[in-house]
């Protein structure tokens, strides 16, 4: 796979129900490559095989015909099993089409360290392990240093001096063990202790107010039932519950589905900002304004196969689209292809590729103001 292909499918096929009077072949024979840091829109009539396509990525579903490489897991047909499931769970992660799929804990909390704690992500704690933390962990622990001091070298040291003149010269936190390199006096030792629960819910608790607010939503949601939300806040935490695992691509499934328009508008933003932010991004949608809008490639499913792949005006501009297929143009398409009909000089708004309605208006002026 080339450096920026993070995402390779080879020869996927799957059937439901072989040999029996339902069979029904979901996925045929389903090849292509996806790049790293891209926004990626899968679209296609119901039942072209758009979701099923999707729950291959992180082993959801498992197909015994074709490949799935994810950067540097394979997935391979020939294996009854995936082998690891659970780094591959952490690499890649599905928002569900509807939030309460994965909503089950009794606060907001639970549900977004859930998936750090089921799939042990040391990465995460790294992440939030700090040197103050340490610290803290230095004086609940005084005691047993002392101890493990004393044995050592023999030599006793006062409680407050300790405290006031210890030196960390390294420290290393995984699995909630701390293993520390101190320095006293002219002595260096190590020493090594788990956290104790009350400085490790402290921690998990800044974890969790973190990707809560990256969400837009404050702290004081944290112990409320997830539930009680609006279905966009729902939306919200689950997608804060999946950023906690740290996934470096993540998948949603009709994520504005439902959606009044504001909502709808904010989960794009959300979709914009983790691609600033590096990640990879799968997108199924009947929304076709927003595949126009912020989409980087997209493919177009028929009957579990690739009927077209490209950029979004390819798509949108190829009658291929539309002939085998019941999807509607973007809204500024539309309104492009009704301006050529009344003059050709408007084709050039085709190579301009407005994707918004702002976008459409000015270039609209500079070719009557003949500045393209």
């Amino acid at each position: 796979m080339s450096n920026d292909k993070i995402v390779q499918i080879k020869n996927l096929s799957l059937i439901f129900g072989k040999n029996t009077i339902n069979e029904l072949k979901a996925i045929d024979d389903f090849s292509s490559s996806f790049s790293q840091g891209n926004i990626h829109y899968i679209i296609g009539d119901s039942g072209s095989g758009k979701s099923t396509l999707v729950l291959h990525l992180n082993g959801l579903l498992k197909s015994s015909t074709g490949d799935i490489i994810i950067d540097d897991i394979e997935i391979l047909g020939k294996n009854k099993k995936i082998k690891k499931v659970k780094q591959l769970r952490r690499k890649i992660s599905l928002v569900f089409q509807y939030p309460e799929y994965q909503l089950f804990k009794d606060t907001i909390y639970n549900d977004i360290l859930f998936g750090p704690k089921a799939l042990g992500t040391p990465k995460i704690f790294y992440q939030d392990i700090n040197l103050k933390n340490i610290k803290k962990s230095i004086n609940e622990n005084i005691d047993m240093i002392l101890v493990t001091f004393f044995e050592k070298f023999e030599e006793k040291v006062d409680k407050e001096f300790f405290l006031k003149e210890y030196k960390i010269l390294k420290w290393k936190f995984k699995n909630n063990n701390v293993t520390l390199k101190l320095r006293i006096k002219n002595f260096s030792f190590k020493v090594s202790y788990f956290l104790k629960e009350n400085l490790l819910n402290e921690i998990e608790r800044e974890i969790g107010k973190k990707y809560l607010n990256k969400m837009g939503l404050d702290d004081s949601f944290l112990e409320r039932n997830p539930f009680g939300l609006s279905g966009g806040q729902k939306r919200r935490v689950a997608i804060a519950g999946i950023l906690s695992i740290d996934p470096e691509i993540l998948v949603f499934d009709e994520p504005t589905a439902g959606l009044d328009p504001s909502g709808e508008h904010e989960t794009m933003e959300i979709i914009s900002d983790l691609k600033s932010q590096g990640k990879t991004l799968f997108v199924i949608t009947h929304s076709m304004d927003q595949v126009l809008l912020n989409g980087d490639t997209v493919t177009v499913m028929e009957k579990g196969k690739i009927l077209l792949t490209g950029n979004p005006y390819e798509i949108f501009t190829n009658p291929i689209l539309y002939s085998k297929t019941k999807m509607e143009k973007p809204k500024v398409i539309e309104l492009i292809d009704q301006l050529v009909k009344g003059n050709s000089k408007f084709k050039k708004l085709y190579e301009l590729k407005p994707t918004n309605d702002k976008e459409l208006i000015s270039c609209i002026i500079q070719i009557l103001e003949r500045k393209v």
